[in-house]
């Protein structure tokens, strides 16, 4: 499987619904993501954070196998270690 280019600077647009999995496996965060994701019409845009670095191969999975678009992963420093990432995706059901 290819690796796309995800742009890495969020998109110039308000998310319509942020779900926060910071501190949470992509794994256990999903189901939140999924619910967000049947609550919102097409053309909204899904913000969810995270801590987990799976964020940058996981979401980028799920876009490429649902009809979502996949805007941009952010990647910020909080304190020494740690990384956050802010997963962009502008909604699209069948």
């Amino acid at each position: 499987m290819t690796e796309v280019e995800v742009p890495e600077t969020a998109p110039d647009v308000d998310p319509d619904t942020t779900v926060d999995n910071r501190g949470r496996g992509c794994a256990s965060g999903i189901a939140r993501v999924q619910r967000a994701l049947e609550d919102l019409n097409d053309g909204a845009v899904l913000r969810i954070q995270s801590t987990d670095r799976r964020a940058k191969r996981e979401y980028p999975q799920l876009a490429a196998q649902t009809d979502h678009e996949l805007l941009a992963i952010e990647t910020n420093r909080s304190g020494l270690l740690r990384k956050e990432y802010a997963t962009y995706l502008e909604i699209h059901h069948e």
